[in-house]
């Protein structure tokens, strides 16, 4: 399409450059910079037009939006700026190029050849990622349409400043087996080319890149001119004039209408059509409307506001810049009504609403902090600042892994505790990855924001999506919780990929409450072969009260921090260290949970139990058996202990990517889970249905082999039914003085007809019903032979909120009989049949001597067929 407004020929800076007699330069010459410009541009043309087609939802980008920045330029030049021909024909090449890449057509191999960029792979990845934790999949080698609609765009748009670098050199074949090029000349594309493409590749460039990379001017070609080409002063052109160009010109209002775009593409849509083109008042850029803005575009209109504050960000850097260079400097240097939506108004124009800067903030960040990444969140507990440092060295360990496709054991963290006088630092050390100085003052302190999700991820370091990346923070709040720990903490950070000078020290004097300090630093404590490194200079001395490594016991005994660090991180897949005095001491290494003996996985996870050979773990050390599937994947390493007390925590803990979670119930060892809160106090163990199943009945067959209690073997039976395990022959129910297995109880039941059940456990002492000292009932009770028990024990694994596990994946009700009852009651049903009839009656139960103990029992009575009537 054609836009309309003043022809591109008409701007200041073609005639100037083309058409004005020049000192510097032939008529001859202007006219062939003139001819080959607008031979680039006819090609262009047709390049550009697919855009619209690959990205249907953006406003204008075709060659109506490329002739326009010669207007915009011009107005921000216009007597302040010289370009000769040859910096005229560069500038205009480059503007022709730097959006052209934003299609399929850009590529000559076309979506086939996209596919095998890393963005791509990245991209997919990356939504892949995001699909499975919303409880769907696809294919990633082979994505189905709809997810490559989706993904085209945005992976078109992030290559399109990079893939324009290339397409002044780029050949396309004809279909007679030609190549064909955007500039012909082939002395003009070897020349020029690789000028052209950086400069329309520097319009996604910070300006500090732009002087960094453009700094140097291009010298004349000979035999066509003797101008130089400044290369920084067209890059500052072409961003300016693009930033620049947000009228009516771009956003035309019919083709909104047969477009329909949707979202925030809408909003592009309502507020560039409504702008007027640009015009310069003394140093600074007019925007104003023709139609104002009523209440129901007020967020188009913010929308605007925004995007005008950008690029008076944009002009106030490139002014800096080219003041620092001390040459010429553009016309234009702010946008009028940046930074105050009452001033804005006046130009760009609202109706019946008055735009007032009254979004919502959040004026009191560090105690948004200090409540939800610290205490408020995680609770007094200071080993969870550590484990979140874990944590975060862990996903830097496995982001160099994959990045520099090493071993997947490769890595190691190292804890320490570190005396300075009277202060002691708590030191955490990764040789992983590294932070750059972008993401140190980024999203380390981006609260809420995860940087592995953040596609800045993906332009920090191409292709470590794609080569698997799955971060362990999911919720970019960990790192604040640091300040659990004290106020003072210093983060030492370099890439792995950059030298000693790169290394930089983030430093926080006062909490959250004061700005950090960067800095350089030289030589050491940067880790020496990249990596990161946090100091914090502990609040709490680590034995006492409140302390790291304090013991709420009745002990009172220090733990040490080998013991803390193995408790917190049993089996994460990096290996880690802990400083002692005389040097290093290795607490575990990837995948040793499976290795180590019973008791020492015991010892790990609960460091502070009273274990020892001579004391060993609640149970034959036989028992602890891995949980996995038919395909032989692990979901864990565990036992079945039940707790003679109904829920009270048991040794076992859920571990999220080798990090403790979650206590768990009736079970000692490990399950491998997922978190389900930012806090990772609610979990969900990850393992299958089947694999539980699998697990349970084998731990009832090995109870039966090595446990002789008979009352724990009945507990157990209640918790291998919760996992949806068969109990076999484990003793269930006691009947009269007898402990029975399912067998024993059948064969009772065919030789009974009447049974009394007590399915509340054990009878315990009733001062209203019992005319019985509680001392006597307690050491002389004794129940009837006539009177079944079945334990109340409680045999769910996990629970949190309205969420018990197993019941969430066995299907189970969360509310009802305990499994064991349930399992009595269909072997009952099963030997009776129909001629079962229950009841709840009151019934002597036992005696204490001579005295009748009296409760309430469930009767089940086996009629015979007369009595059914």
């Amino acid at each position: 399409m054609t836009g309309i407004g003043p022809d591109f020929r008409q701007t200041w800076l073609w005639r100037q450059a083309f058409q004005t007699p020049r000192s510097d330069s032939t008529t001859e010459e202007q006219e062939f910079f003139r001819t080959q410009y607008l031979s680039i541009r006819e090609r262009a043309a047709q390049l550009v037009s697919r855009i619209a087609v690959d990205l249907p939802g953006m406003t204008v980008h075709d060659v109506s939006h490329l002739d326009a920045l010669w207007d915009t330029a011009s107005s921000v030049a216009e007597g302040a700026v010289n370009v000769n021909p040859a910096e005229a024909f560069v500038l205009g090449a480059s503007i022709l190029l730097h959006d052209s890449a934003m299609s399929l057509a850009a590529y000559p191999g076309g979506l086939a050849e996209v596919r095998t960029t890393i963005a791509w792979k990245d991209a997919v990845a990356r939504l892949a990622l995001a699909s499975e934790e919303s409880g769907e999949s696809f294919d990633i080698e082979n994505p189905p349409t709809e997810i490559v609609q989706r993904i085209v765009p945005d992976v078109l748009r992030r290559l399109h400043a990079e893939r324009a670098e290339e397409l002044a050199e780029q050949a396309w074949r004809a279909a007679d087996g030609s190549q064909v090029y955007l500039i012909e000349d082939s002395e003009l594309r070897r020349f020029y080319g690789p000028t052209i493409g950086q400069i329309a590749h520097s319009h996604w460039w910070s300006v500090q890149k732009v002087e960094q990379e453009l700094s140097e001017e291009l010298g004349a070609l000979a035999n066509r001119t003797l101008n130089r080409v400044d290369r920084v002063k067209l890059a500052c052109l072409l961003r300016v004039a693009d930033a620049l160009h947000l009228d009516s010109r771009r956003a035309p209002r019919f083709l909104r209408a047969i477009t329909n775009p949707v979202g925030i593409s809408a909003l592009h849509w309502a507020f560039q059509e409504r702008l007027a083109r640009p015009h310069i008042e003394l140093d600074a850029v007019v925007f104003t409307t023709g139609q104002p803005f009523g209440r129901e575009d007020a967020e188009a209109w913010w929308l605007a506001y925004d995007t005008l504050n950008a690029v008076d960000r944009e002009l106030r850097d490139v002014d800096l810049l080219l003041q620092g260079r001390g040459r010429e400097v553009l016309k234009a240097r702010r946008v009028k009504g940046a930074g105050s939506p009452e001033i804005l108004a006046r130009s760009v124009q609202t109706r019946g609403w008055r735009p007032v800067d009254a979004r919502l903030q959040v004026s009191d960040v560090p105690r948004i902090v200090e409540n939800l990444g610290g205490s408020k969140l995680y609770g007094n507990d200071p080993t969870v600042a550590l484990r979140e440092l874990i944590q975060n060295a862990a996903d830097a360990i496995q982001a160099r892994r994959k990045y520099q496709r090493r071993a997947a054991d490769w890595g190691l963290i190292t804890v320490g505790l570190l005396s300075e006088g009277d202060k002691i630092w708590l030191v955490v050390e990764d040789n992983g990855i590294g932070m750059s100085e972008q993401v140190l003052t980024g999203p380390l302190l981006d609260f809420g924001t995860s940087f592995w999700r953040s596609p800045q991820a993906m332009e920090e370091f191409p292709g470590l999506m794609a080569a698997g990346m799955h971060a362990i923070g999911r919720f970019g709040i960990g790192f604040f919780s640091v300040f659990m720990l004290g106020p003072v903490v210093r983060v030492y950070s370099r890439r792995c990929d950059k030298g000693q000078e790169a290394g930089r020290l983030l430093e926080f004097r006062g909490g959250t409450s004061t700005r950090p300090i960067l800095s350089p630093v030289s030589g050491q404590p940067v880790p020496i072969d990249g990596g990161t490194r946090v100091e914090v200079l502990l609040k709490s001395h680590p034995h006492e009260a409140g302390g790291l490594l304090y013991i709420n016991s009745y002990t009172k005994r220090p733990m040490s921090l080998s013991a803390l660090v193995g408790a917190v991180a049993p089996n994460l897949d990096v290996a880690i260290t802990t400083i002692v005095q005389n040097g290093i001491q290795p607490v575990a290494r990837p995948g040793d949970w499976l290795e180590i003996s019973d008791l020492d996985l015991i010892r790990r996870l609960n460091p502070t139990a009273e274990h020892s050979e001579s004391n060993p773990p609640r149970a034959d050390r036989a028992l602890m058996q891995p949980i996995m599937d038919a395909n032989n994947q692990i979901f864990g390493r565990a036992f079945i202990s039940p707790s003679r007390y109904s829920y009270s925590a048991g040794g076992g803990w859920v571990t999220i990517s080798g990090l403790r979670a979650c206590r768990l119930h009736n079970v000692e060892g490990v399950l491998l889970g997922e978190a389900l809160t930012a806090a990772r106090d609610s979990s969900q163990p990850l393992a299958t249905k089947e694999a539980l199943a699998r697990w349970a009945s084998q731990q009832a067959q090995l109870i039966v082999e090595s446990v002789k209690d008979e009352e724990r073997q009945a507990r157990s039976a209640e918790v291998v039914l919760e996992c949806g395990g068969e109990i076999g022959n484990l003793k269930f129910i006691k009947w009269g003085a007898d402990w029975l297995n399912t067998s024993e109880f059948v064969d009772r039941l065919r030789s009974s007809t009447e049974i009394a059940i007590s399915f509340d456990g054990e009878f315990d002492y009733d001062e209203e019903l019992d005319d019985v000292h509680p001392k006597e009932f307690r050491e002389e009770f004794t129940v009837g032979d006539d009177i079944a028990v079945i334990l109340k024990h409680d045999g769910d694994v996990l629970r949190g909120g309205n969420v018990s596990w197993p019941r969430s994946i066995t299907g189970q009700p969360k509310w009802s009989d305990s499994n064991v009852a349930a399992y009595a009651r269909r072997l009952i049903r099963e030997a009776w049949g129909e001629t079962l009839q229950e009841d709840e009656e009151d019934r002597i139960v036992g005696k204490v001597r001579y005295s009748d103990i009296t409760r309430r029992v469930i009767v089940f009575r086996a009629l015979e067929e007369d009595e059914l009537f």
